[in-house]
Parts: C-alpha cells; sequence; structure tokens
C-alpha cells in the first residue's frame, strides 16, 4: 500500500497526510481491539476470582440461560435449552446481572389467576397440595394482585436437586393444573368467553379419569418416554464437564490426603493396618483407574461428533462407570475414616484437604 501511495502523482506533502491517516486510521483500530481483547481477559480473572458459577451450573446472563460447559479466560461456553453451545465474552458476563442457580437447591414457582367465586382456603388447599406432590419442600402460596376480575395466585417451593430442573418445573405446572381440576376449580378468570351455546352452569373442567391407580395404561406417549432424562440429552456437553471437573477435584483432595492416611494407617494395630492396607490399595487402583479415563475423554471427538454411534453409546457408557468408580472410592474412604477413627489413631496433622478439623470424611460436595 505504501508503494502505491508514493507512486501517485500528487506531491511529497500530500503523501506524508495521507500515510498519517493511515497510520492514524491503524493505531485507532488496534488500540479498539487490544481493549476489548484486555477487557475479556481482565473479565475472565474476575470470574476466576469471583467465582461466580462452576462447570455444569444453570446460569442466567441477560436473555441466555443453561449450563456451563467450559471456562476460559477469554469467555465462558454455556449450553442452551435447545442444545446448541453458545459462547459468551467473560466481558458481556460481568457486565450483566448473573444468575447463578444453586446446586444446594432453588426456588421454583408459578402463577395463576383464578376468579373471585372460588373459595381462597380452597385454591391454597389445592395448590399446596400440587407443590407437595412435585416433591417441592416448604411450599408457599402467596396472593400477587387482587385484580379487577381475577385473583393472581403464586405457588412455589424448593426444589433440593436441580439436576432435571426443566423436567421439574414442567411436572409442577402439569401437578397444579391437576390439583385445581380435581378440587373441581375452574382455571380461567370471569373476562373468559366462549362464542359456543353452552348449557348453563357448564364448567370447562376435563372429565376425571376412571381407575387412577393404573394410570399408566392413561399414558398415551409411555412408549416415547426416553430411557434419560430431557436434561442429559439437552445438557449432554454441560453434564460431562461437570463430571471431569470432579474427577479432577477428587484425584486433586485424594493426592493431598494420600500421607496422611497412610500416616494414619500405620499407627493402627497390626491386624487392623493390614485390613486398612488393603482398602487403601483398592482405593488408589480405583483413582488410577479414574485419572486414565479422565485422560480418555479429553482426548476423544467432541459428543456432537459421536451422536448416534456405537462410539457414542460407548462413550456415555464409560462417563456412567466413571461416576460409579468415584461413588465407590467415596464410600469406602468415609468407611476407612470411620474404622480409624473408632481405633483413636492420634497422628500430628490434625487438618484434612479442604475440611474441618474434626472431619475426616468426606462427601460429594467436598471434591466438587
Amino acid at each position: 500500500m505504501m508503494l502505491v501511495i508514493f507512486s501517485l502523482p500528487i506531491s511529497s506533502d500530500s503523501k506524508q497526510i495521507i500515510v498519517s491517516a493511515i497510520g492514524i486510521i491503524v493505531g485507532a483500530t488496534v488500540a479498539l481491539s487490544s481493549t476489548t481483547f484486555v477487557s475479556n481477559g481482565m473479565s475472565g480473572i474476575m470470574v476466576r476470582l469471583t467465582k461466580p458459577f462452576n462447570v455444569g451450573d444453570y446460569i442466567r446472563s441477560g436473555d441466555i440461560f443453561g449450563r456451563v460447559t467450559d471456562k476460559t479466560i477469554l469467555y465462558t461456553r454455556i449450553q442452551s435449552e435447545d442444545r446448541d453451545l453458545i459462547t459468551v465474552p467473560n466481558l458481556k458476563i460481568m457486565s450483566n446481572p448473573l444468575t447463578t442457580i444453586r446446586s444446594s437447591g432453588t426456588i421454583i414457582s408459578t402463577n395463576v389467576s383464578l376468579g373471585y367465586d372460588v373459595c381462597r382456603q380452597d385454591i391454597e388447599k389445592a395448590l399446596l397440595k400440587a407443590a407437595d406432590e412435585a416433591g417441592l419442600e416448604d411450599p408457599f402460596v402467596h396472593v400477587l394482585e387482587l385484580g379487577d376480575f381475577s385473583v393472581t395466585y403464586k405457588v412455589g417451593g424448593l426444589l433440593k436437586e436441580t439436576k432435571a430442573l426443566l423436567t421439574d418445573r414442567s411436572n409442577f405446572k402439569k401437578e397444579v393444573l391437576d390439583s385445581l381440576h380435581r378440587m373441581d376449580i375452574e382455571i380461567v378468570s370471569p373476562t373468559f368467553m366462549n362464542q359456543r351455546v353452552m348449557k348453563n352452569g357448564k364448567r370447562f373442567i376435563p372429565p376425571l379419569r376412571e381407575n387412577r391407580e393404573n394410570e399408566e395404561e392413561y399414558r398415551p406417549d409411555r412408549n416415547y418416554i426416553p430411557e434419560v432424562s430431557t436434561e442429559e440429552i439437552i445438557f449432554d456437553k454441560a453434564i460431562e464437564a461437570k463430571m471431569l471437573e470432579k474427577a479432577r477435584n477428587t484425584l486433586e483432595y485424594f493426592d493431598n490426603k494420600k500421607a496422611k492416611v497412610e500416616k494414619q494407617i500405620s499407627c493402627l494395630p497390626e491386624e487392623t493396618a493390614e485390613i486398612q492396607q488393603n482398602n487403601w490399595s483398592s482405593i488408589k487402583d480405583r483413582l488410577g483407574n479414574i485419572e486414565q479415563i479422565v485422560e480418555a475423554l479429553e482426548k476423544a471427538p467432541e459428543p456432537g461428533e459421536m451422536e448416534s454411534s456405537p462410539e457414542g453409546l460407548l462413550h456415555s457408557k464409560v462417563l456412567e462407570h466413571l461416576r460409579s468408580i468415584m461413588d465407590s472410592v467415596l464410600e469406602d474412604y468415609n468407611k476407612m475414616v470411620e474404622i480409624m477413627e473408632s481405633e483413636s489413631c492420634e497422628i500430628e496433622d490434625k487438618k484434612s484437604y479442604g475440611l474441618p478439623e474434626s472431619k475426616e470424611s468426606v462427601s460429594e460436595n467436598d471434591v466438587n
């Protein structure tokens, strides 16, 4: 470009002005680009330091909702409800209000508008029954609005297990619908209008089915229910990422505990020490298997490349196997801890990795 400029039949002063203008434009472009790059990097560092979410968590940022599959310095990858992978710059994540659904539980709720002619106590009873049937803890019913034509109620409760969040939300709404209908309560406000000529006193509630105890026979979609949950299909990438992170944390946890456990075993009575040494050797072998599986999964193709193939089915089985190994390791380790504590074996180092001094056993949350 510079050669073209200097070959133009114009004066030297004009050429210098053109070169200066181009330099300013290029410099401004680089400066703006680097500002965005640096801002994303700083936001990524802030995400690492504040840890507002982990891999596998449900989050909402702006109009994006899904489960986190990956965190880097520059971007965060989220798997949406449509199973798509969305790459979001960390600058956008930190510049918008961020909602993280806690793995310890979340409140799910729904609103319903009912007429003034329906007894409030009957409505509350039906709604609380629906929340209980949906498996929610500490259910509640609030009156949100006394409108001109209807009363708006909000019913909800604490959902302790969030793995099947989408399905549980849907099932909760189904229970609300069924519970109100069983109590002979119409879910239409007084502004409802139907142009058909109806008999006096006609109510818009589906008729109750007979033989409710054999309800499975009346579900036409029974044969179409997949063996895996909806969330396992939608958030497969996020579930795998969370499983791998949990496996890495498990390996790190026991790597830090190794010396302390072996020292504690050595101070046990001879017969007990031999048994616990065998148990500890078994746990170490399984930890080695976990490490090998993690390495293999990290090198494996993306799940999207293996759908509906034998490799895809094998991939799913490997994840199930990884989960079962980690569960067995935690269970056997906790049994070891109980035995060693019952022997009152004193050791110098009383602190356990990431746990209070009085707590030696480990749960799934401790290695997350």
